[in-house]
């Protein structure tokens, strides 16, 4: 049996690689990054040969076996390597160059204790990366990369990749469930990755964790007086694992994995109806307030142009740049105003005080926009982090959520 993987790729993902692969910054990046990295290449592939083990079919025919079944699924033709790094946390990776083989990484603790069902989701969706050939796009380089100080894509369109790759995440996890043919298996491996556990003692169920993701959707009342860890990664490369269990657990229900899989479709999800619940769990991770138009959104569109203003002023000064972005950021033009700083800067106390009326859920998020705008081009100066830091708490927020939200920024797709 072999499926045509295109058909199962997640719409939203489509849609917004679409829209950035168009962009003009967004073409200057990718050529800076050729010129300048040209990818990890086979540069990163002689590191792995130098430092880890490459496994071959005499060392694990299980593994080699199961890569060929994938590749032959989906149809991918190209060389596959497999790697062995001494981790003791779960990790998978995948890595593809314009030329050479397909590079995967498996974690040496991964591969003691992940089944073998588990184990062709794992792989099933690191192909999936490279048949949906996502490391065209580099993430987060293309967002952040800059010349002169001055990054090569607006603020706007980075939080569109960031956006993209977490789509990105699930296109890959379909082709993850196909490989495996077994949601359970796939309900088990996210669980162990989310857990660290690989103990008998729990049993993993996708239905039951897919229903974690209610209490992120839950009204925001219910957050005001306790804050919600789940709401740390609103920016990073990768969505929610519960929005992913229950992304797979949705798409596992569908007629067209259900026929692809030779079994009944019956009363079955069409695709479409999966893909509207994607797109609204999707819409978690994204703060809508840029967009709408009402009190609540003016309320923190205001506060996050001043403290916008306000961490750009934190390293010396606010150029003109940092205006007309942070203007693009928020869809007005800014650029060409003479800004007195200090007067915007006055504003922050009482911005902040009208913000402490929203709920924490969108509080979380304007941080967490903050941090990405900042940390953007790469680099935070320790004014800028203490500043951030500062209005993070201020906002009864937490200062955690800028870290988190940075470490996020900086972890590639995988």
């Amino acid at each position: 049996m072999q499926i045509d993987p295109r058909q199962f790729q997640v719409r939203r993902e489509q849609q917004l690689r679409d829209e950035v692969v168009g962009d003009f910054g967004v073409r200057k990046a990718l050529a800076k990054i050729r010129e300048v990295r040209g990818g990890k290449g086979y540069g990163y592939r002689r590191s792995l040969l130098s430092s880890t083990l490459r496994l071959t079919r005499s060392m694990s025919p299980e593994i080699a076996d199961t890569v060929a079944e994938c590749k032959a699924l989906i149809g991918h033709e190209g060389p596959v390597e497999v790697y062995v790094t001494p981790e003791h946390q779960f990790n998978a990776s995948c890595y593809r160059e314009t030329r050479g083989p397909t590079v995967f990484t498996l974690s040496s603790r991964l591969l003691e204790a992940f089944t073998p069902a588990e184990l062709r989701f794992v792989i099933g969706h690191e192909l999936g990366h490279a048949v949906f050939d996502h490391y065209g796009l580099p993430m987060p380089a293309t967002a952040m990369i800059q010349e002169i100080g001055i990054p090569f894509v607006s603020r706007h369109v980075s939080l569109k990749l960031y956006a993209w790759c977490r789509s990105a995440e699930l296109s890959a996890d379909r082709i993850g469930l196909l490989c495996a043919q077994d949601p359970q298996a796939a309900a088990s491996g996210f669980f162990k990755l989310a857990s660290g556990m690989a103990s008998p003692r729990v049993v993993p169920d996708l239905a039951t964790f897919a229903r974690q993701v209610e209490s992120l959707a839950s009204a925001p009342e219910a957050r005001e007086k306790e804050y919600d860890e789940d709401t740390l990664d609103c920016f990073s490369t990768h969505p929610y694992n519960p929005v992913r269990v229950r992304a797979v657990w949705a798409f596992s229900r569908s007629k067209e994995f259900l026929a692809a899989m030779g079994k009944p479709t019956g009363d079955a999800w069409g695709l479409a109806e999966v893909e509207a619940l994607v797109d609204r769990d999707m819409q978690l991770m994204e703060p809508t307030y840029l967009q709408e138009k009402s009190q609540t959104s003016d309320t923190l569109r205001r506060l996050l142009y001043t403290a916008g203003v306000a961490v750009a002023a934190a390293s010396g000064g606010v150029e003109a740049s940092e205006l007309e972005a942070i203007g693009r950021l928020l869809g007005s033009d800014h650029g060409d105003e003479v800004v007195d700083v200090a007067k915007v800067i006055g504003d922050l106390e009482g911005r902040i005080a009208a913000a402490l009326e929203v709920p924490l859920l969108y509080r979380a998020q304007l941080v967490q926009h903050l941090t990405i705008v900042a940390a953007a081009d790469g680099q935070v100066s320790a004014e800028e982090l203490q500043v951030m830091e500062d209005i993070a708490q201020r906002l009864e927020v937490g200062a955690g959520v800028v870290h988190q939200t940075i470490r996020g920024a900086m972890h590639p797709i995988d």
